[in-house]
């Protein structure tokens, strides 16, 4: 494994969204609903994992909302003088760097010694660049709030059914009008264990979020998902006991040989009716299709209870 695979999962998930999404951290505390202290305490323990523990008197704190462009233009340079004054905090900050590089985000500079700051743009402008072309949209989810929450639920929730022992039940799930939307790594009212059939290592969540004026949209992540073959893509479903299946949609990017399967619903359209069918039907499942008109679900790869069941 890679230091970075090593990270803690909610560490993971903030770093891979501030390097990754260009995000600050005042938009993760909004995306995944915790106080902007802790989205900046699991940044600095992410560094510190990465780099190791500075010595006495380095502030990891301030050096990691440098690094991750997290400080108004000002602070920076002051941060970096700073850093550049004091070889144990210019050491750390140059191996806390090197880290975050490999992981492809564009860091400033570590200064050498007492050097001065380098003119050009800030390395969060840096970062704010345009999706690459082909790149999957979020639009149909809202943008930033399915990123966070997909981002976190392959980063973080998941360790929750991974970690779990066989003989454990997955955690009762209630409406979403008894529980509010939440995306952090804690399996909620608002969350359906995805598990599987036997023998299979699939697993993920299926999360409830709110999304503009109220409406009530999903986020579907799980690792461990078979790639998909040829013209095969996968469909998430509804289905109970006696009634027509509902097909809600299919997978809006394929699973390569990573196994991590991410997608969102309702489809346009759906908007309206699907609270309604999360609360009457009994199962949610993800399953292998091939044919685009397809009424029936076809294998399944995982599957969940949804409350009504």
């Amino acid at each position: 494994m890679t230091p970075y695979e090593k990270l803690a999962p909610d560490q993971r998930a903030v770093l891979e969204l501030v390097l990754r999404q260009g995000r600050s951290y005042g938009e993760l505390s909004e995306m995944l609903a915790i106080p902007e202290r802790d989205v900046r305490a699991r940044a600095d323990a992410g560094l510190r994992a990465l780099a190791g523990e500075p010595e006495a008197g380095v502030d990891s704190g301030r050096i990691a909302d440098w690094l991750l462009g997290q400080q108004p233009d000002a602070e920076a340079d002051r941060t970096r003088a700073a850093v550049a004054a004091n070889p144990p905090a210019r050491a750390w900050a140059a191996a806390a760097a090197e880290q975050l590089r490999e992981l492809g985000g564009t860091i400033p500079a570590v200064p050498d010694g007492d050097e001065p700051a380098p003119a050009g743009p800030r390395p969060r402008e840096a970062r704010q660049r345009p999706a690459a072309a082909g790149a999957p949209r979020s639009s149909r989810l809202g943008g930033a709030v399915l990123i966070g929450v997909l981002a976190l639920l392959v980063g973080g929730a998941l360790y929750l059914i991974l970690g779990r022992g066989d003989d454990e039940e997955p955690q009762a799930t209630t409406p979403a009008s008894e529980a509010a939307a939440t995306a952090t790594p804690v399996a909620s009212g608002n969350d359906i264990v995805l598990q599987g059939p036997e023998g299979s290592k699939a697993a993920g969540l299926m999360r409830l979020i709110r999304g503009k004026a109220g409406a009530v949209q999903f986020a579907i992540a799980a690792q461990g998902v078979p790639a998909n073959n040829g013209r095969e893509v996968y469909a998430v479903w509804f289905t109970r006991e006696g009634g027509a299946p509902r097909r809600l949609g299919f997978a809006q990017s394929q699973v390569t040989k990573e196994g991590v399967l991410t997608t969102g619903g309702p489809q346009k359209g759906d908007e309206d009716e699907f609270p309604r069918w999360f609360a009457t039907y009994d199962k949610v499942l993800v399953t292998r299709e091939t044919d685009a008109k397809a009424k029936q679900p076809g294998p399944a790869v995982l599957e969940g209870t949804l409350p009504s069941g």
